[in-house]
């Protein structure tokens, strides 16, 4: 069965949901803060009166659970709070959704219709910026006393980040996993959206532990993340970027671990290589090594052609040629003639296995340094 349709028997009503929801608001939020809101949709079709207590009996969670949703929904301009001309709180409004990346399009269009093509804009000269990453110290890790995490329980954020980590991994947290917790929160400094985004993406990468998301944060913390936005643009680019790898490796149902993801950030970011030259990187591995290829072995013709200033896919051509030469004169001139002519030969039809062959002999030889 290639599709299947959706219909009822009976009378029944429904709440109409904004894609814009579907397609750009849940995906960041909590389970539990969905169901709420989706709640709040349903009574819009009855408009009763309702109070928080009765909400938090009908999803048997706490009165608290309940305000944590709400104001998760507030802080992403989904709902706002109504109040009467006494300042006494009477409402919940539900707010129009928006395509998040409608307003980045718009922006850079009303940029472009400022400067229109005969005119000359004023350019003010900036200094040279020195673009090398500069990776910053970590903090040292301290154990944090029983008076300092009592004191804590009073920020309302530390309560929201606790309540986050036991709702989405499903377990209670630790006094080990505390200290973590509070060396993240305190020494490396996150704050409140970039933890709670941390938590959702280890838990999207299949780890549901603390000393994971630790080593995620401090990477973060290396990289000069700061904010959410900064973490979801890293993790994006990674991420697509080990799909691709993944699927030119043939590996499946799995995501990748975190050293396969510091190979891939080492190959994007330190040596500045595009996903197509990634790519094609994964195929002559395969193409060489099919039995035996991994991350180690993709990482060695990667080094290699960044060594020598590859930024294209001519530029390893140019490689895989002048390696080629390279071996030939390196025989005598009779073997160095007769690999020349076969060369020739086969430059139409074999070229593509020679050069695999060729490199293959090469990542031997860099495989023993």
């Amino acid at each position: 069965m290639k599709t299947i349709t959706i219909s009822t028997e009976n009378s029944e009503t429904y709440s109409s949901i904004s894609n814009f929801f579907i397609d750009y608001y849940m995906t960041d939020a909590n389970g539990e803060f969905v169901k709420v809101y989706l709640y709040l949709v349903r009574l819009l079709s009855n408009s009763p009166k309702i109070s928080i207590a009765e909400i938090a009996d009908h999803f048997n969670l706490t009165e608290k659970d309940i305000c944590r949703a709400i104001k998760y929904w507030i802080s992403r301009d989904v709902l706002k709070l109504n109040y009467d001309g006494r300042g006494k709180l009477n409402g919940i409004v539900l707010l129009p959704l928006h395509n998040p990346n409608s307003e980045l399009v718009e922006q850079e269009t009303d940029i472009i219709s400022i400067l229109r093509d005969d005119d000359e804009p004023n350019v003010i000269p900036m200094p040279e910026i020195k673009t090398e990453s500069i990776e910053l110290s970590v903090p040292s890790k301290v154990t944090f006393s029983k008076d300092e995490i009592n004191e804590l329980e009073k920020d309302e954020d530390w309560s929201d980040i606790l309540y986050f980590v036991e709702t989405i991994f499903g377990k209670p947290v630790s006094s080990k996993d505390l200290q973590t917790l509070l060396y993240i929160y305190e020494s490396l400094d996150f704050n409140v959206d970039l933890f709670e985004y941390l938590i959702e993406y280890c838990a999207t990468m299949g780890k549901k532990n603390c000393r994971y998301m630790e080593a995620v944060a401090i990477a973060w913390y290396k990289d000069g993340i700061k904010t959410k936005q900064d973490a979801k643009k890293q993790s994006s680019l990674t991420t697509g970027i080990a799909k691709t790898v993944f699927k030119a490796l043939g590996i499946r149902s799995r995501v990748p671990t975190s050293i396969e993801l510091a190979y891939i950030t080492t190959w994007n970011k330190d040596f500045g290589f595009s996903e197509d030259i990634i790519k094609t990187a994964c195929e002559k591995a395969i193409a060489s090594n099919p039995n035996s290829v991994n991350f180690a072995y993709i990482n060695a013709i990667l080094e290699n052609w960044n060594k020598n200033g590859v930024s294209t896919q001519d530029d390893i051509i140019r490689l895989d040629k002048e390696f080629i030469s390279k071996k030939s004169r390196n025989n005598n001139s009779s073997k160095s003639s007769k690999t020349i002519n076969n060369i020739n030969n086969f430059q139409q039809t074999n070229l593509d296995d020679e050069l695999d062959e060729m490199e293959k002999l090469f990542l031997k030889e860099v495989n023993k340094k």
